[in-house]
């Protein structure tokens, strides 16, 4: 492997980082679904920055236009600030986190909104690819939602704040939108990408990728087709080391590093093909069949062991026993139809998503903190988990809108269904167990553990094959904005859906007991999110608003836990885990406003936020290794966001955002009996996980490198505070009966720097950048891993370490 920069590579940056002061939007010439074809962005004077164009109310409107808080963002933005997968989205965006702190799961990743975040049950955040929902519910042990890539998209749009009316159960906090080109019927346009990149102690990525978009028909048929690869290489290394000497749990020996088993494990693998038709057979009618299909390829989590590494060196080190390969790819064929009814439209959205991940995870120092009260097992000895998850989701939507959202009553009335099946299977295999190691417990002490329960076929501690559920909704929804005068309008919505879920699971093995458990249960329910607001706008360059809106997602049921959990349910005040858990909902109320000063030269977005969230979902992991979820109490969420552009002469813009978010459990909360001893799971006054404060801040520099070309040079800076210090006892995922319990699980304040410069040679931009400027390695995720607080093994994740790169974007 490849370990050294680029030296011409390096000294190119260098010489232009002293550049980089501003950030600048080229416009786009991409469509927006639901009508002809229009700009994404809005072409203004030099001086003056570009409009946005967003669906976020299901019809094309100005961003500055549309009374809620929302990020938008062109492709050309997202390829300017060097996006490429959703982590660097959500660090770009206030309000927003993501999750990869499962430290047994390498592609695990979880968003979560304005500090609604819960690893349990359904999800929290509305993920979109266009009009179809594709999150998932929380089913066995290794359930989580996938992204797609950042290439060819038109827009990706973050909407902050619970979206129940026009996006239903799964945006509780808010809702995430990935937007593909449509054709274009009246033009050939190509748009490709290709980069190159090393990274410091690390391997090289590239990337290579290009759309076309043809007219075949005139005035009648076009097509887009896209293809794109990219390989992110890996930087933490695998070692082999001598496992310490262990007697009965007790460690004599520390560990020590002998080789390095497997360098840059943590290497992605992405391929994606898109393909779209536009069939326009009358001046009323647009058919728009796609499909979307998408591969991922992990080689390990992006997870370091802590006693290993030299963060300050950029040395990244794990210990675990195996590699952690993933696969996951999906498909999402859909067919879209618009017709004009004169004055009214009606959308018709027809899509099927079916995806397939599958995973190695290694459990040997989870398994063997379980049996032998230390992180280690002897030399040779593994426990692995094979976990495959499959999803399967049916949607159809009809929706009639009215046909201009500048008129004084604009509304928007519809239809949903949806039957999601998710497919859940886990197989724990443990070579530690099947021997009698001196030292040791032998294995037939471990059968009278297990209740004389040999392996199942003697191999895996716990099988689970399959676990099923089903959710199965319909609802209808409708909102109206009505403008009471020519400045105020009152926005009124609702939603009302019916919605079924069913489960049911199958377990066996040693954990479990003498008889396999079959386990099932169902429920339903019949939600309603209203939503009411209202806006001012005194002029066109200003608007204030107030919205109060409902959100909601369903509940569910309880798969068994294994017979070895008794005293740690007995722990918590349990004797069982309960059945069932019950739905939660956020009432948010929000004031905000967006404001165009200076000739438009100026736009600041700004908003302030209160939530109460009731009846939460949240996961309890037990130090047996299985879990549940409860209804845990209530939390408030409160806190602003601020996101800004300044267009300072001709060549210099500044742009960023301030987000701050404070989320807190309201009360403490037991799960069963409140007797002396008895551990509560929450206290008043937790905090939920997040990180309270978010900055961003960008700026770029257009110049003339010579009289027909122009350059640009721009540096991005993000910041992120750490997340509050985790009590002994707190929330259920971090409390002393938890699995993943330290007393040190602490996370840092995060700073990243990039830079970008580059020039436009025609419709070709070349451009040089380094990412982590300040090569910085906070602590974004630390957990220990199940055992003695005092043997634990610390896993940790951290930003990728500098990377030096070369991009080559063509637009046409």
């Amino acid at each position: 492997m490849v370990r050294n920069t680029a030296s011409v590579l390096s000294i190119a940056i260098a010489s232009w980082a002293g550049a980089a002061q501003a950030q600048v939007q080229a416009p786009a010439q991409n469509q927006v679904p639901g009508g002809d074809p229009v700009a994404n962005v809005q072409v203004q004077p030099s001086n003056q920055l570009e409009a946005i164009i967003v669906t976020a109310n299901r019809q094309a409107q100005s961003l500055t236009d549309v009374p809620i808080s929302i990020t938008a963002f062109t492709q050309e933005t997202l390829d300017q600030k060097g996006v490429r997968q959703v982590d660097d989205l959500t660090r770009l965006t206030p309000g927003v986190v993501l999750d990869r702190s499962d430290t047994r799961n390498a592609a695990s990743a979880r968003i979560s909104i304005r500090g609604i975040d819960s690893s349990a049950g359904a999800a929290t955040t509305g993920i979109y690819i266009d009009d179809t929902p594709i999150q998932v519910r929380q089913v066995g042990f290794a359930s989580y939602s996938v992204f797609p890539a950042i290439f060819d998209l038109e827009r990706v749009e973050v909407l902050r704040g619970p979206q129940g009316t026009l996006f239903g159960a799964g945006s509780e906090g808010g809702t995430v939108r990935f937007i593909t080109p449509r054709p274009d019927i009246d033009n050939v346009r190509a748009y490709s990408r290709a980069e190159i990149a090393t990274t410091k102690n690390g391997d090289e990525s590239f990337e290579a990728g290009a759309a076309i978009n043809l007219p075949l028909i005139a005035n009648t048929l076009a097509a887009r087709i896209s293809g794109y690869y990219r390989k992110d290489g890996g930087y933490i290394d695998r070692v082999e080391f001598s496992r310490p000497t262990i007697t009965r749990g007790v460690i004599t020996d520390p560990a020590e590093v002998e080789y390095v088993e497997e360098e840059d494990v943590n290497s992605i693998n992405t391929l994606v093909l898109q393909g779209s038709l536009r069939w326009e057979p009358s001046a009323y009618v647009t058919v728009l069949p796609s499909v979307f299909f998408q591969k991922v390829e992990t080689g390990d989590a992006n997870i370091f062991w802590e006693n290993f590494s030299d963060r300050e060196n950029g040395d990244f080190r794990q210990g675990n026993a195996l590699g952690q390969p993933s696969n996951d790819k999906f498909v999402l064929p859909s067919l879209n139809i618009e017709v004009d009814l004169g004055g009214v439209q009606l959308v018709s959205n027809t899509s099927y998503f079916y995806r397939d991940q599958s995973a190695i995870n290694d459990y040997t120092t989870f398994e063997a903190g379980i049996y032998t009260g230390s992180p280690y097992y002897p030399q040779g000895n593994y426990a692995r988990a094979f976990q495959y998850n499959s999803q399967e989701n049916w949607t159809q939507e009809v929706r009639l809108q009215s046909a201009n959202p500048d008129a004084r009553l604009s509304w928007v009335i519809g239809a949903f269904y949806t039957h999601n099946k998710q497919r859940a299977q886990q197989f724990v295999e443990d070579r530690f167990l099947d021997d009698n190691i001196p030292g040791f417990l032998p294995f037939p002490v471990f059968q009278a553990i297990f209740g004389g329960v040999p392996l199942d076929q003697g191999l895996y501690t716990f099988v689970l094959d399959p676990a099923e559920s089903i959710d199965e909704q319909f609802a209808g929804f409708g909102q109206v904005d009505f403008a009471l005068t020519e400045s105020l309008t009152l926005t009124a919505g609702v939603r009302v859906a019916k919605t079924d879920f069913s489960t049911e699971a199958s377990f066996r093995g040693p954990v479990v007991g003498p008889v396999p458990a079959v386990d099932s249960g169902s429920q339903s329910e019949t939600p309603i999110t209203p939503k009411f607001g209202l806006s001012y706008e005194p002029s066109d360059d200003h608007l204030f608003y107030a919205t109060v809106a409902k959100g909601y997602r369903v509940g569910g049921y309880n798969p068994k836990v294994g017979n070895l959990c008794g005293p740690f349910l007995g722990e918590i005040g349990l004797e069982d885990r309960p059945e069932n858990f019950g739905s939660d909902s956020v009432w948010s109320y929000e004031i905000g406003s967006k404001n165009s000063l200076l000739e438009d030269r100026v736009q600041i977005e700004a908003s302030g936020f209160y939530i109460d969230w009731s009846n939460i979902q949240q996961q309890v992991t037990l130090r047996c290794g299985f879990q549940f979820v409860d209804n845990l109490g209530s939390a408030t969420s409160k806190g602003f966001d601020v996101q800004f552009q300044a267009a300072v002469g001709s060549s210099l813009t500044l742009g960023g955002s301030v987000g701050y978010t404070k989320a807190e459990f309201n009360e403490t909360v037991y799960a069963g009996s409140t007797s002396a001893g008895v551990v509560p799971l929450v206290f008043e006054g937790d905090d939920i996980p997040l990180n309270p404060w978010k900055i961003y801040l960008n700026a770029q520099y257009d110049y003339d490198v010579t009289s027909t070309i122009p350059g640009y040079a721009r540096v991005d800076f993000q910041y992120q505070s750490r997340q509050n210090a985790l009590t002994p006892a707190t929330n259920p995922d971090r409390g002393p009966n938890a699995t993943n319990f330290g007393t040190n699980i602490d996370r840092q304040d995060a700073t990243l720097v990039s830079v970008r410069t580059g020039a436009r040679l025609g419709d070709l931009d070349l451009s040089v950048f380094v990412n982590n400027l300040l090569d910085s390695a906070p602590l974004l995720s630390r957990g220990p891993t199940v055992g003695p607080i005092g043997t634990a093994i610390f896993q940790v994740s951290t930003y990728r370490p500098r990377t030096y790169g070369l991009t080559a974007a063509f637009r046409y």
